[in-house]
């Protein structure tokens, strides 16, 4: 049986090289508290794009994605960044990343509070943690949450009951096995198959959204949600999305800043820019100019 396994995990790494890239990117994620996924501290770390482009990823020790190797438990840093992979800066390198633009483009440091494949509740806890730790002098005055439709879907696959009691043995396979990898292929980030649904108001990621806003009550107001149009399957603008507008309206009900950049991003892409990393579907180097822009603007704005 053991045999079997192994030589099943060698012809898979021979056959099909693209799953090993796969499972070294996702040893870079870390394991907390049995079910909470982190990047891991101390990465330094280049992977390859889809579209065969490298890009590059670091965080410090404490896991957060960085520009620079500064110590952020000693910062002051007034803007955060959270959210999933978008806000991260999935695939595109350091010196694209919307904080690294902020900081060199527009003089304003970043700290990012990001992860990819994590929900509104995963990302409420990476949140809770750093703001509960930080002192007076180290907390936000402005928090920009790059926010898209895909948390629907992360928020249906969130670990309860049994699935999150095994979720670690899930993590660990697929963090060391390629065979493994192969046999639960993940499906796309950002991209889905047939028309898009609008998903109702009952919907958990609601219910989790109005949690998350519950339990950062008393900084509120610092928080701004922003959005562009996500890829649709044949590469361009989402616009039949209708979760987008539905969205917005909600996040306006729950009194929320949000700063709608749909229909920038439908020019940039008239213009043929660099909107979306192709065959991903995540924000590729001139999106995520648009949002550092865009937050470079309401932050200085605002002061």
């Amino acid at each position: 049986m053991f045999f079997l396994l192994f030589l099943g995990e060698g012809i898979v790494r021979i056959y099909f090289p693209d799953l090993k890239e796969e499972l070294r990117y996702k040893q870079i994620h870390c394991l907390q508290q049995f079910s909470e996924i982190r990047l891991c501290p101390e990465v330094n770390e280049t992977f390859t794009r889809k579209d065969g482009k490298p890009w590059d990823i670091q965080t410090n020790h404490l896991g957060e994605r960085t520009v620079s190797m500064e110590n952020p438990e000693n910062s002051t840093t007034k803007i955060w960044l959270i959210g999933d992979s978008m806000a991260m800066g999935y695939g595109l390198p350091t010196n694209k990343s919307i904080a690294y633009l902020l900081k060199n483009k527009f003089n304003i440091q970043t700290r990012v509070l990001a992860v990819d494949a994590i929900g509104t509740n995963g990302i409420l806890s990476l949140y809770l943690d750093i703001y509960n730790r930080v002192n007076l002098e180290g907390k936000p005055t402005h928090i920009y949450w790059i926010w898209n439709p895909s948390d629907f879907i992360d928020d249906e696959r969130e670990k309860k009951g049994f699935r999150k009691l095994i979720y670690p043995i899930h993590f660990y396979l697929s963090r060391f096995s390629v065979l493994y990898n192969y046999a639960i292929r993940s499906p796309k980030a950002n991209v889905y198959e047939g028309s898009p649904i609008l998903y109702p108001k009952s919907h958990t990621t609601y219910t989790n959204l109005k949690n998350f806003f519950a339990k950062t009550f008393d900084h509120k107001e610092h928080i701004r949600i922003l959005f562009s149009w996500g890829m649709a399957p044949n590469g361009t603008p989402d616009t039949r999305d209708p979760n987008y507008e539905h969205s917005k309206v909600f996040f306006t009900s729950e009194k929320i800043k949000t700063i709608d950049l749909r229909r920038e991003t439908e020019i940039q892409f008239a213009q043929k820019k660099q909107i979306y990393i192709p065959e991903d579907g995540h924000p590729d180097e001139d999106l995520a100019e648009l949002f550092a822009s865009a937050i470079a603007k309401d932050y200085k704005n605002s002061q």
